[in-house]
């Protein structure tokens, strides 16, 4: 659909992430005015940026929706034709699982760099795009979602290659594979004592 409204979600973590609050805004509003007309943004934001969020969104003529949590995130996930985030583990997993399109930034900070490793997963799935914190920047991040919501198809590619390699039953996996290293009922776990 190249008229109606363009769903985007914003997820920072648990604690919302302050370069979002900055450079997503500014980016909105370096797009062509009809563009920003049909945006329709959900940002978690953290509690001391959620006013000056909404103001520069409002400033920018952006449709926004901003909190410091959502409890329905699966529902707004399913309803978005894109989600700016970071790249933790269960941000990805959640991505993939719906099957929506991303552009991830990884935590710059992150212990052994694993939001780095993880959107670059995402990327070579050909599922998102990955943008360093040190390129996030408002006509990279511009430049980009033009890009894409011109070209809705690479969106829609995009989304189903994350519903290919998205594992919805990745929780009975993991709990099948506990349950086999566990021993049966009958057998007794070895203490490792000496006689």
């Amino acid at each position: 659909e190249t008229d109606g409204p363009i769903n985007i979600l914003v997820l920072g973590g648990s604690q919302g992430a302050h370069v979002f609050s900055e450079i997503i805004p500014q980016s909105l509003g370096l797009l062509p005015a009809e563009l920003r007309r049909r945006l329709r943004v959900t940002q978690q934001a953290r509690p001391e940026d959620v006013d000056a969020t909404e103001a520069s969104f409002r400033l920018h003529d952006v449709w926004c929706e901003i909190a410091t949590f959502f409890a329905d995130v699966p529902e707004r996930l399913a309803t978005t034709h894109l989600l700016i985030g970071r790249s933790g583990a269960s941000t990805v997993a959640e991505v993939l699982t719906v099957g929506r399109p991303s552009i991830l930034v990884p935590y710059p900070y992150a212990a052994d760099d694993h939001q780095a490793f993880n959107a670059h997963a995402v990327a070579d799935a050909g599922a998102g795009w990955l943008m360093p914190q040190s390129a996030f920047a408002p006509p990279a991040l511009a430049a980009r979602l033009e890009s894409l919501f011109s070209l809705p198809a690479t969106l829609e590619k995009a989304a189903a290659a994350a519903r290919a390699v998205g594992r919805a039953d990745a929780v009975v996996g993991l709990a099948d594979m506990v349950s086999n290293l566990l021993p049966s009922s009958g057998e007794s776990i070895s203490r490792g004592t000496a006689a």
